[in-house]
């Protein structure tokens, strides 16, 4: 009967093809820009911030899963990385320790039950990005296959680094062995992990990006050498057997652009165990979404929201993190979630997309209150706006939501590929102001597309208790303070508290 309303559904929408203007519609990537840049811009340009210290030797790419990466003894601090440990217990003389390419997502927290720092490490099929020999990724069948071809292991795995130079293997879980596999996990140290994972290859994804998509996987933690599968969610129409639902629900259906899955798993506020039932997840086009975890078996929604001029390509809801503040010092920074988009087309060959205010005091009817503005670029450069820079502009992720100290709640970075790191304030949070940015040296060569087509700013990771920015950039590792932060610290210092609470209690036994 599924495969019968297919062929109905098909053919209805090939009738439609007929009477349209332009049968088979138009699709990304678009024209290249005419002011587009043919160079790459080797300057760096810099507002209301310092350089601090920079590793030129560092192409650390990714910190962590933008949830949690530090691991941290005495006054000794390190980052997770993708390929092992970044040192900066000593700001200026940072270090790189292991080489163990462990994965590029992935989370780092003290798990108090068993006195161990735990490691938690994605692992998913190869991307589709599109090329210059297949600029519409997996829509090219021989791109595709190859990706089909050798997925490799799907899942994550679990490390016990509580000796970080000696990460002891827990774990290989595997979501399934036709899907994606994992991009990101969300564990905090408690008993449940959030995975945006596809467990088989029924997942859609419309994006040329990716072969199939994610959905939510809830697994229990509470022994990291015995994960245990929880429960699945994905949104309705996600799966192609809901071919009909997700033809007449959703408008970019069939717009072979559009993120249809799960990037960033559901982010817990407050753990199930200790009476949490809301979580926070990103699902590209389909919205973000507000979880229902008061039974954790059988996951549902109070409530989502888009934006109503979304529009094709990108990820609008790439990266979600509740804001944190104290009622009585910030009460217009309550119940507000931080959505922010990532482009996937270099050169702006794609609609534009910016990050969002959410007021999620209603959880069935989360709202758009505030829009961050678009970045310019400095006077000086040769360009008037970042879609003539080359590469991707977007923003990416924001500060981790797990850091050390007391997270100022006011306070948003971006990381934003071709236009740096963007420091924004948001204590008015229905007009997000820009107060700060630094954009390094454009790396990679013209010639070689895949070296710059990304831009540069991958993360970004702040030190509230030493007021120290750290951001990943493809060119290498960039120490930062900003004046609207504090004055930075750079002698060692051992942590006395944590961003959120709840998180790494006991670290310091």
């Amino acid at each position: 009967m599924a495969q019968d309303n297919n062929n109905a559904a098909n053919s209805t929408f090939a009738q439609a093809e007929k009477a349209s203007v332009m049968p088979g519609g138009g699709v990304v990537p678009f024209r290249l820009p005419a002011g587009a840049l043919n160079y790459l811009d080797r300057n760096q340009y810099i507002s209301n911030m310092e350089i601090v210290a920079y590793y030129p030797g560092f192409n650390l790419s990714i910190f962590g899963d933008e949830h949690s990466c530090m691991w941290t003894k005495g006054k000794r601090r390190m980052i997770a990385f993708q390929g092992g440990w970044v040192d900066i217990t000593e700001p200026k003389k940072a270090t790189v320790i292991g080489e163990s390419k462990l994965g590029t997502f992935q989370s780092c927290v003290y798990n108090k039950q068993l006195k161990k720092w735990i490691r938690v490490v994605a692992h998913q099929m190869p991307l589709t990005p599109g090329t210059q020999q297949y600029p519409r990724g997996k829509y090219h069948e021989e791109y595709a296959g190859k990706s089909i071809n050798d997925p490799g292991f799907r899942g994550i795995k679990t490390y016990d680094v509580t000796n970080p130079e000696k990460a002891v293997l827990l774990n290989e879980f595997e979501t399934g062995k036709t899907g994606f596999g994992v991009h990101c996990p969300f564990y905090d140290g408690g008993q449940y992990g959030y995975l945006a994972a596809g467990w088989d290859d029924q997942l859609r994804m419309e994006s040329t990006e990716r072969v199939y998509s994610n959905g939510l996987m809830i697994v229990d933690m509470s022994d990291p050498s015995k994960v245990k599968e929880v429960s699945k969610w994905w949104v309705p129409g996600q799966r192609l057997e809901e071919e009909e639902l997700y033809r007449t629900t959703y408008p970019f259906a069939g717009d072979q652009c559009s993120w249809t899955g799960n990037r960033t798993p559901c982010i817990v506020p407050v753990r199930v165990e200790d009476g949490g039932t809301v979580g926070y997840g990103g699902y590209g086009h389909f919205g973000m979404y507000v979880h229902d975890l008061s039974d954790i078996r059988n996951p549902k929604v109070y409530g989502k929201v888009t934006h109503p001029l979304e529009a094709i390509g990108a990820i609008p809801y790439h990266h979600v993190v509740p804001v944190a503040a104290d009622p009585a010092r910030y009460p217009r920074l309550q119940n507000l979630v931080i959505g922010i988009p990532e482009s996937l087309e270099s050169d702006c060959r794609e609609p534009f997309h910016t990050s969002y205010v959410i007021d999620v005091k209603d959880r069935a009817k989360p709202r758009i209150i505030g829009l961050f503005p678009r970045p310019m670029p400095h006077p000086d450069a040769p360009y008037k706006d970042f879609a003539m820079a080359r590469g991707r502009f977007s923003s990416r992720v924001m500060q981790h939501w797990i850091a050390p100290g007391k997270a100022r709640p006011d306070v948003v970075a971006l990381s934003y590929l071709n236009a740096g790191l963007r420091l924004f304030d948001i204590s008015d949070p229905t007009e997000p102001k820009e107060v700060a940015y630094f954009v390094p040296p454009r790396d990679g060569e013209l010639d070689n597309y895949m070296s710059w087509r990304r831009g540069t700013t991958e993360a970004v990771f702040i030190e509230w208790d030493r007021n120290l920015i750290w951001a990943s950039t493809h060119a290498g590792l960039y120490c930062l303070s900003a004046p609207f932060l504090g004055a930075p610290v750079l002698e060692p210092r051992a942590v006395s508290q944590w961003s959120v609470p709840h998180v790494n209690v006991g670290w310091d036994g």
